[in-house]
């Protein structure tokens, strides 16, 4: 499902500076060199020269995330940039990353040898302690951490195998109805809030309708990496869909996603902006970069805007809120009808971008809730090589709501039925047309 996540920069991207001045026109930059923790993402960060060290840390480890030389003030294949904010460290990437950091030394955790990997009690401790250190939605699904920790540790031993491991991990996870949280490991894959049934069941025959309508046919330009297809529906009425926010170009970081993604929706409203009415798509978008996200809304509006705003998961609380704008872009925004249409699959920086689009003034949300994952979720890794990911965030609408778990509501409330879709019906599309009828 990432997807039905948001793509992650401590994995993916390139691009890390090694020092920064919060005031370039004041004396000299000062140095990020030393030795630093986080407030969230839970990293530790170790600056030598060109040297570069990061690590995941918990309360009961340390391990390593990323290390190499600095190049040209870059480490490759990181997007990621380091300077400083007053006394704290500030690492960004190229889209919306911000997370900030103060001095303090390398625990020792980080320095000692690293630990047996099979351990299934130390696994199952690194899992626990991760979500107790920086998820931000217990309070959402009214779990209580600690006695699932009751519950459960007690059951994991030395002997516990990796299929009992891996079910027990599961189970514990269950009540978190949380489409971001995942778990993988070889071949066991588990989320405690997969896709509807219907999706499951239908899912050959609805990719069918998506590849053969959506994303091809007469009439039909896919642009953007193949992410962004449009067509005119009719004389009146032009449809865009976005298939995810994210590999709009082969390039890894968010910067050259976001630009290529303005350049394929630019291209779309060149072609459709004589149009009456507009339909973009995102029922079948899993996610992708909020950057994109914003940059596509961006050619709707013809005033800044608050996209969203988000509290970052700390270990005594949440970061003070962040808000995340937009602006004017591209040479032609479009200000007549729109209608967006959204579905349960819509995910993560797919609701994003309709969190963001709902306020506008000519925007109609047509469909049903979206997913409700809408954090930025980091992958990390227990030393059996598994991974999981968790919600780190508690992101907040313009209206001050947060969606999280129960989807960003539609104006115009239709369900997705896979089943008809997979029969050839598309009756969300057709009631957006049957709206964009009643335009003078």
């Amino acid at each position: 499902m990432h997807r039905s996540i948001k793509a992650l920069p401590l994995a993916l991207l390139l691009g890390l500076s090694a020092c920064g001045n919060d005031d370039p026109g004041e004396g000299p930059p000062k140095t990020v060199e030393g030795e630093w923790a986080t407030e969230t993402y839970g990293l530790v960060v170790k600056l030598r020269g060109n040297q570069v060290e990061l690590f995941e840390r918990t309360e009961v480890s340390c391990l390593p995330l990323a290390a190499g030389a600095l190049e040209e003030g870059r480490l490759p294949d990181v997007d990621l940039r380091f300077r400083r904010e007053g006394d704290a460290l500030v690492i960004e990437d190229s889209g919306t990353l911000y997370v900030r950091g103060k001095r303090a030394p390398i625990p020792d955790l980080c320095t000692r040898p690293p630990p047996s990997p099979k351990d299934p009690v130390l696994n199952f401790d690194i899992l626990w302690n991760t979500f107790n250190e920086q998820y931000a939605l217990f309070d959402l699904y009214g779990v209580d951490w600690r006695a699932r920790y009751q519950q459960f540790r007690p059951r994991v031993s030395a002997t516990t195998s990796d299929d009992e491991l891996f079910a027990l991990l599961s189970e514990m996870l269950t009540p978190l109805r949380d489409g971001h949280i995942n778990l993988g490991g070889g071949e066991r894959h588990f989320s405690p809030k997969p896709f509807p049934d219907d999706f499951y069941e239908n899912h050959d025959a609805v990719l069918q309708y998506i590849d053969q309508h959506l994303m091809k046919g007469p009439g039909v330009t896919r642009t953007g990496g193949g992410q962004l297809a449009y067509q005119s529906l009719n004389a009146r009425v032009g449809y865009i869909a976005v298939f995810k926010m994210m590999k709009f170009t082969e390039a890894a970081d968010a910067a050259s996603d976001v630009a290529a993604a303005g350049k394929a929706i630019d291209e779309a409203l060149a072609a459709l902006g004589d149009k009456a009415a507009l339909i973009v798509d995102v029922r079948f978008n899993t996610g992708g970069h909020d950057a994109v996200s914003l940059a596509l809304a961006s050619r709707f509006t013809t005033t800044e805007r608050l996209g969203v705003s988000k509290k970052g998961r700390t270990r005594d609380g949440f970061t003070p809120a962040r808000e995340l704008r937009f602006g004017p872009a591209g040479p032609r925004p479009f200000t007549k009808p729109v209608y967006v249409l959204q579905s349960g699959l819509s995910a993560s920086a797919a609701e994003i971008f309709t969190m963001a689009m709902a306020p506008l003034p000519q925007v109609t949300l047509v469909g049903e809730r979206s997913l409700g994952a809408h954090s930025d979720t980091p992958t990390r890794q227990l030393p059996n090589g598994w991974t999981f990911g968790l919600s780190i965030e508690q992101y907040f609408a313009p209206d001050g709501q947060m969606y999280e778990s129960v989807g960003v509501p539609t104006d115009v409330a239709m369900p997705l039925d896979c089943a008809s879709i997979a029969a050839g019906t598309d009756r969300i599309l057709q009631e957006a047309l049957r709206l964009t009828a009643a335009l003078p």
